[in-house]
């Protein structure tokens, strides 16, 4: 996926799974599986993981591990290179 797309992409995902008017489950995993399997959402790393830290979404971490657990491990590495340890991002999780 182009990284000018990356942010709108987790904004979007991050609307569909969490936001309280769309509680939507079907949809979000649908939109996840497209972004991930047909447009490379995870294939820039380090662009999915300043999306997330800009907007604060770790709670989609989970989410990602579903479809694709080797590249959702690295953007955690990559969070985790920015400061984070794994029990702020456990945290971050559970606090979403």
């Amino acid at each position: 996926m182009n990284k000018i797309f990356v942010p709108n992409a987790i904004a979007t995902l991050t609307r569909l799974f969490y936001s309280s008017t769309t509680l939507n489950e079907y949809l979000a995993m649908r939109t996840a599986q497209f972004y991930i399997e047909e447009l490379k959402l995870l294939q820039d790393v380090e662009a999915v993981a300043l999306a997330i830290e800009d907007q604060n979404a770790f709670a989609l971490m989970s989410k990602f591990k579903l479809f694709d657990y080797k590249a959702a491990e690295e953007i955690e590495i990559a969070l985790s290179a920015s400061g984070y340890t794994e029990a702020e991002l456990n945290a971050m999780n559970i606090e979403i």
